[in-house]
């Protein structure tokens, strides 16, 4: 029986949080950051491994097998940084290769982003720092692109990380925050040579604040020189409280300057060694690193290819090459298409946020630095970018964000301002109390803004999830397959898991109406490095999942008479549709089957043999 005159030791309403407040407020935002993290996380992982892959995820997959298998591996800007092919070879070893395991990688560091939100709360208040960290979580442009093998979300994270910890190194005035600031700095290059175009939308960004600081130093009456001068002046005042260990004392006693001197060439020396070290870890050719660790003779050469050389291979693909020749407003049309329909929220609130932060009178620098940032990258990246692709968006949405999230406070402010809380719970047990305290129509208006903006994240989070519809191009790449080509995959995969002779398959090579030589390459074994065989490419993304499964692959020539072709063929053959009307009264006992290996305009035909199927225990249609 429950003793009801015992008294609890418990107060009323429990023990008061005696931590001081900024900490309780802290405590809940950080919190509040790592709950949005984790349903990021989640978002990215469901049906991770659902969509085929993207003819970009093949190729790199592939190489990512071929180095796993062989050990060689050396840097080829065409595929972008080591990053993916070293750190998904070791994924695949404790994993295994498959879609879902390739992506996630990626997925991880997407579903992490939000979190880079708490390194800019000194300069975004604690509701703004939330509003970032769901922007990050639920974009559809970064969910798509989350998931999917593709360096966009790396170099963008690593990018922005890199940027939180310098802004937070300049906030604390703690120099060592710039040593994680230089390793992700490098690894950003790791995975994508436009990190190149991170920092220098950084410096111009940065270029154009310090410009706001001249005009404010202007409109104080203070001539550029005087307030260059005090800058360098307090710059050199902290770098001496610094190296005394005096930052925050109460009777600072600064170091000398030589020992200033001396302190802060060596952390220079440091941060430019971490950034180094990083470099030279994944661009260093394999197995040449694995050599020159066991012999040290080889190390400065080894040293140069991962920086010299890796430095000259990326210029002379990316800048002075020809990859950029293309029309800028036909791509600068569909990045604003993807913009528009897939991140409306965040251009829009960005707008919003920068001119409530200019006009409240807080003119905070960081803000329009992000504002500036994202401008840049809208107007740049169509000039700077190969391709006309979605994942463009990535690297104009992340730097709005941060605006934009400004923009989504001031707007929920203003509902939650107009809200009689106490109102709302009588409300809530059936009283019949005013709601709307304060002005109606203001509290209405921003009531919808708030829903119309979680429409927008959620309906095109919904409606390009997994998407493959050629109707969906202003985010689904060109080069994306149907999914219906995922029963096929699985039906070749199991045939080569028993089938004993080889080849397992056979690509049917042709003149392509629209391709030219397709499927054909002389010599298969030229498959095995950089760069395959010119017909390997048309292939794609079917040699990630024929190497996965260990298929033995032959080709037979453009021109090859069907009959020949069908004489002692293996249980699977792919051919392009136009041929399939001339391959088929040859290949009695086969099923065949017809997929778009793009969006559309290349269609293929896979024959699949009946009995190797059966032998398989798949279905063989009647």
């Amino acid at each position: 029986m429950v003793d009801t005159e015992h008294k609890s030791c418990i107060p009323p309403g429990g023990f008061p949080d005696m931590r001081p407040e900024r900490l309780r407020e802290v405590d809940r935002t950080l919190l509040s950051l790592c709950v949005v993290a984790a349903a990021a996380l989640f978002v990215r992982f469901v049906g991770l491994g659902t969509r085929v892959f993207h003819w970009d995820e093949g190729r790199v997959g592939y190489w990512t097998l071929r180095y796993a298998d062989s050990g060689i591996f050396e840097y080829n800007p065409i595929i972008h940084g080591p990053f993916l092919p070293l750190v998904n070879s070791t994924v695949f070893d404790l994993l295994g290769p498959t879609d879902a395991v390739a992506r996630l990688i990626v997925a991880v560091v997407g579903g992490l982003l939000p979190l880079a939100a708490w390194l800019f709360r000194d300069h975004l208040d604690d509701f703004e720092v939330i509003a970032l960290g769901i922007l990050l979580a639920g974009n559809p442009v970064l969910v798509y692109y989350g998931r999917f093998m593709r360096n966009d979300i790396l170099v963008a994270a690593f990018s922005v990380f890199a940027l939180g910890f310098a802004i937070r190194a300049l906030s604390t005035r703690d120099i060592r925050r710039l040593y994680p600031a230089a390793a992700l700095v490098a690894l950003a290059f790791t995975t994508k040579g436009n990190a190149l175009l991170y920092l220098l939308c950084y410096a111009g960004a940065t270029a154009l604040i310090v410009d706001h600081l001249f005009v404010r130093a202007r409109k104080q009456g203070r001539p550029v020189g005087t307030a260059i001068r005090g800058w360098g002046a307090d710059v050199w005042g902290t770098l001496r409280l610094a190296a005394a260990g005096e930052i925050g004392a109460t009777q600072p006693q600064p170091a000398s300057r030589r020992r200033t001197v001396a302190w802060t060439v060596a952390h220079g020396a440091g941060i430019a060694l971490t950034f180094l070290a990083v470099i030279v870890w994944f661009f260093a050719p394999r197995p040449a690193l694995w050599g020159a660790l066991s012999d040290p003779s080889l190390l400065s050469g080894v040293f140069y290819e991962a920086t010299v050389g890796s430095a000259r291979e990326l210029v002379d693909l990316w800048l002075t090459g020809d990859m950029q020749e293309h029309d800028y407003l036909e791509y600068a049309f569909g990045l604003a298409s993807t913009m528009a329909n897939a991140a409306a929220v965040v251009s829009v609130f960005a707008v919003v946020g920068m001119v409530v932060d200019t006009f409240d009178g807080r003119n905070r620098l960081f803000v329009a630095f992000c504002f500036y940032w994202g401008v840049a990258s809208f107007v740049g990246y169509p000039a700077a970018t190969d391709i006309e692709a979605g994942w463009t968006a990535t690297h104009v949405v992340v730097p709005l964000s941060i605006p934009a999230a400004v923009g989504v406070a001031f707007v929920a402010r203003q509902f939650l301002a107009g809200i009689d809380v106490a109102a709302l719970r009588d409300r809530l047990r059936g009283g019949s109390g005013r709601i709307i305290s304060g002005d109606a129509v203001a509290v209405a208006l921003a009531g919808l803004l708030l829903v119309g903006a979680l429409a927008g994240v959620l309906l095109p989070t919904a409606t390009y999830w997994n998407s493959t519809n050629p109707d969906h191009t202003e985010l689904v790449q060109f080069a994306q397959p149907q999914n219906d080509l995922r029963e096929s995959l699985d039906d070749v995969e199991a045939i080569v898991a028993v089938h004993d002779d080889d080849p397992d398959v056979l690509f049917v090579g042709a003149d392509h109406s629209a391709r030219g030589m397709t499927f054909y390459v002389e010599d298969e074994s030229d498959n095995d490095q950089k760069p395959a065989g010119a017909g390997w490419y048309d292939r794609l993304p079917l040699p990630w999942y024929l190497e996965r499964a260990g298929a033995d692959v032959d080709s037979s020539a453009p021109g090859t008479d069907p009959a020949d072709v069908a004489d002692g063929a293996p249980p699977v053959l792919i051919a392009v549709a136009e041929d399939r009307e001339a391959l088929s009264p040859h290949l009695d006992g086969y099923v065949v089957r017809e997929h778009e290996a793009r969006l559309w305009g290349f269609r293929i035909a896979i024959f699949l043999e009946e009995d190797a199927l059966a032998a398989a225990d798949r279905p063989v249609p009647s």
